[in-house]
């Protein structure tokens, strides 16, 4: 007997060498690769619903994908076990659970978490340049904690984002929950930020400001000029992407509670 069931998979990868999570033909994404090896496992096709696509060369810590189907049985230690046997090594399975049927990756989140990492430093560290924005001139960090500021509840974001091509009337207004830089060990500073959705390209935009803000080029008061002219060449140029990470999409605790074992 066939049960149908809803599948829910928590992920991180690295994105360097990833045209970022959506399928796209001729290329190498995160989410052809996933599918690949889940229905390789499963032995049926799939469609798959991801909560938060990420660019290339974007990274994930806390990526949340699922996929709903009949299946007879499935263990979800087992299918863990054999997706990170199958998958490459920059991706990694971190758990697969049987959810409630009304759970979607996408839909049911209730906000995500991004970080976005500089290095501020006379010299770029090897090690860390795909995981790091390395910026050589001083940055007044006390001026985008400001600007970061300017950024928090709703905004119609349309100067920070990217409109999805084929819905040039999709709303860009976006809530901002918390936005903060604090600095870490070696030169290093980190921007958080919660949003309940986030446009294409919009983390990364945002970041750009900041650190424009940062370098003494703009300041925390053009943040409402900006957003009022709804024009993508006003904002200053976008941060590169292998800076930014997705750490966390968080979901309503009555999911977690109906989770199936």
């Amino acid at each position: 007997m066939t049960f149908a069931q809803t599948v829910r998979i928590h992920l991180a990868y690295k994105g360097t060498n990833f045209r970022g999570y959506a399928e796209n033909p001729g290329v190498r994404t995160v989410g052809g690769e996933l599918r690949k090896a889940i229905e390789q496992i499963l032995g049926t096709p799939i469609d798959v619903t991801v909560a938060g696509r990420t660019d290339a060369g974007v990274h994930a810590q806390g990526q949340v994908i699922s996929f709903r189907g009949s299946y007879e049985r499935l263990d979800h230690e087992q299918l863990k076990d054999r997706l990170n046997s199958l998958c490459p090594a920059d991706i990694t399975i971190q758990s697969v659970s049987v959810v409630d049927d009304e759970f979607d990756a996408r839909f049911s989140a209730l906000h995500r978490e991004y970080r976005y990492r500089i290095l501020n430093s006379e010299h770029s560290d090897p090690l860390y340049a795909d995981l790091e924005w390395h910026i050589p001139q001083p940055l007044n960090l006390q001026a985008m904690e400001e600007a970061a500021t300017c950024l928090l509840g709703t905004h119609d974001f349309t100067s920070f984002c990217r409109r999805p091509k084929g819905n040039l009337d999709a709303s860009m207004t976006r809530k901002i929950l918390a936005a903060k830089w604090e600095p870490k060990a070696e030169e290093r500073v980190e921007f958080e930020i919660i949003g309940n959705a986030f446009c294409h390209q919009m983390v990364r935009s945002l970041v750009g400001f900041c650190v424009a803000v940062g370098l003494g080029k703009s300041s925390p008061q053009e943040f409402e000029r900006i957003v009022d002219a709804q024009d993508r060449s006003a904002a200053p140029p976008i941060a590169p992407p292998h800076g930014l990470i997705l750490t966390r999409v968080a979901y309503p605790v009555a999911f977690d509670e109906k989770t199936k074992r």
